[in-house]
């Protein structure tokens, strides 16, 4: 398990490196404002898929840039932050922010290399 204090943050960017199965997530988090931070990061590597139309399950690449802030506590951000996380107890759980966004990738629609240009109406 991967956790970074909050207040180990500051100017100087902080190097972070997570795997989980296939996917590797690295990259820095470098403090903004007293209690917001902002992470530049990078998802490589495989995860598998489901095939939305087919349902076979596919190895899918991941090569995802990734740029959020993280608040610590409750953000009060403006329109420039609108990609935050809220970070409890000053702990930023990083092996939580790979997987949540492992999450995101999965619930995007996905086809595989034998259905794409498959319609979905062809299939009912």
């Amino acid at each position: 398990m991967t956790k970074i204090s909050f207040k180990r943050l500051n100017a100087i960017p902080l190097d972070f490196e997570v795997k989980c199965d296939n996917a590797h997530f690295s990259g820095d988090i470098i403090l903004k404002k007293r209690n917001l931070a902002q992470l530049n990061g990078t998802i490589t590597g495989s995860i598998s898929l489901p095939c939305d139309l087919c349902a076979e399950t596919v190895e899918k690449e991941l090569n995802e840039k990734i740029i959020f802030f993280l608040s610590d506590g409750i953000a009060h951000g403006n329109d420039n932050e609108l990609d935050v996380v809220e970070i409890e107890n000053s702990t930023i759980d990083m092996d939580e922010l790979l997987s949540s966004e492992l999450e995101l990738i999965r619930s995007d629609y996905f086809c595989c290399s034998n259905c794409e240009g498959t319609s979905v109406e062809r299939e009912f």
